[in-house]
């Protein structure tokens, strides 16, 4: 592989050490992070990519995303979160073929690397065959992105692993064929773990069966809890996986809106890590996340735009950007959130959250090159004054120029690398029309 200099730019490495550089260069050799530094040698790289007016940083990390619903995008908007469930999940989804899941995760990821997304947490809960989760590997492994592929339960709602019965374990055999098949012995882009429907949404045994197989085989878990002021009736899901002694840092909680302090103060103990949706949860009614109480409980935080069907498109700066300003007007205190904490939770904070702490989210030497370059005199973006804080405030995805994960060009002078986007496009409308057609009645 070849060596690039990305040479005389801003870059916000967001390693501890490192820190900010006004005008630095980053060179990437083959998959890695060669070196990250002022005035390094330009015949280090067999290309020079000009760095004047750009700002260099680590990719996004999104911690949290059902990509099979990508094509779903605007669904439900009028409803609640049991409209979401009912129609994208229930209705549409339990009717995906696989041929479908593909379509639409391989055009979700397209969008996702062309908004600086660099590594993926594919939280797939609609595999309603083997089939269905070969389709969705099939397009994580073609978009070159980092992550994660959870599997999950089926979204047929007579299931008994789906989340409207909870009666049933995942697929466990299929689970272990998929990690023989395409896991066994791979330290590359993309890593397994287990979707846990958890304590609200499977019964007693059938979750803590799912943990005990997770763990059993190494891998990590991940569960959706406290999501709304319905499930804490029902149960304080947090307290009781206390009772059990259930998590830690292997497990990735979604949402956790309705915790209390003592929750929080568990979850900071255990170094149990927690993903915050803010554009879903405040688009179906779920509630607005305790960031700010976290953040002062010790609690590791990570950002994601769960679905298309929630949050509607890919753009991490828009998640950046409302995660950062809710807490603000919620507290009415401006300085209670800052640009570098929101920033970090978007970068390093995920990659940690999914145990990739050691490979990716800083530009850090000698770890893996997921790296974008933005944009900074783009029009809506110059003059750079405040680095992070205009990207947080003010970017957007079309001012990613260029991106790269393990060290590949996704995308190069504001345009994918070697996708046929029109094709996506219309793979993704043909996919819609052809669920349209088998339910007998147009998305909504």
């Amino acid at each position: 592989m070849s060596r690039t200099l990305i040479a005389d730019a801003l870059v916000i490495t967001m390693d501890d050490e490192l820190g900010t550089l006004e005008q630095a260069d980053v060179l990437i050799d083959g998959a890695h992070i060669a070196a990250v530094g002022p005035s390094l040698p330009r015949e280090s790289g067999d290309e020079v990519v000009d760095g004047r007016d750009r700002i260099v940083m680590p990719g996004f990390v999104d911690t949290h995303r059902h990509m099979w619903a990508a094509m779903l995008r605007g669904c439900a908007c009028y409803g609640d979160l049991g409209t979401y469930f009912h129609d994208v999940v229930f209705t549409y989804g339990a009717n995906f073929t696989p041929e479908d899941t593909y379509a639409s995760i391989r055009f979700g990821l397209a969008e996702a690397v062309d908004s600086g997304i660099t590594t993926m947490h594919a939280w797939e809960h609609n595999l309603q065959t083997p089939a269905h989760a070969d389709a969705a590997l099939q397009a994580l492994d073609e978009s070159g992105m980092r992550g994660r592929f959870s599997y999950g339960p089926s979204s047929d709602p007579s299931a008994g692993s789906s989340f409207a019965q909870g009666t049933e374990t995942i697929d466990f055999d299929d689970v272990l064929r998929v990690r023989r098949e395409r896991f066994e012995g791979d330290d590359g882009r993309l890593h397994l773990g287990i979707a846990c429907r958890g304590v609200e949404y499977s019964k007693p045994e059938i979750w803590q069966r799912e943990f005990a197989f997770a763990r059993e085989h190494g891998l990590p878990i991940t569960v959706h809890t406290m999501m709304t002021a319905h499930d804490v009736e029902r149960a304080r899901a947090i307290s009781i996986y206390k009772e059990h002694e259930a998590l830690g840092p292997d497990v990735l909680l979604v949402h956790a809106i309705h915790t209390n302090e003592d929750e929080r103060a568990y979850l900071a103990q255990t170094a149990t890590p927690v993903s915050i949706s803010l554009l879903s949860e405040l688009r179906t009614g779920m509630g607005i996340p305790p960031i700010a109480e976290m953040m002062q409980a010790g609690v590791l935080l990570s950002l994601s735009c769960d679905t298309m069907a929630a949050s509607d498109n890919s753009d991490y700066f828009a998640v950046l950007r409302t995660t950062l300003l809710v807490p603000r007007g919620q507290h009415e205190n401006a300085t209670i959130y800052q640009p570098d904490q929101v920033l970090r939770h978007g970068t390093i904070d995920g990659a940690r959250s999914l145990g990739l702490g050691e490979k990716t989210g800083s530009l850090s030497p000698g770890k893996r090159a997921d790296v974008i370059v933005v944009r900074g005199d783009d029009l809506n973006l110059a003059p750079i004054n405040v680095a992070d804080g205009q990207v947080v405030l003010a970017a957007q995805p079309r001012n990613v120029e260029h991106v790269w994960i393990d060290g590949v060009q996704r995308k190069r002078d504001g345009e994918l690398v070697d996708v046929d986007v029109d094709a996506l496009v219309r793979n993704a409308k043909s996919a819609v029309a052809g669920l349209s057609e088998r339910l007998g009645k147009p998305l909504t």
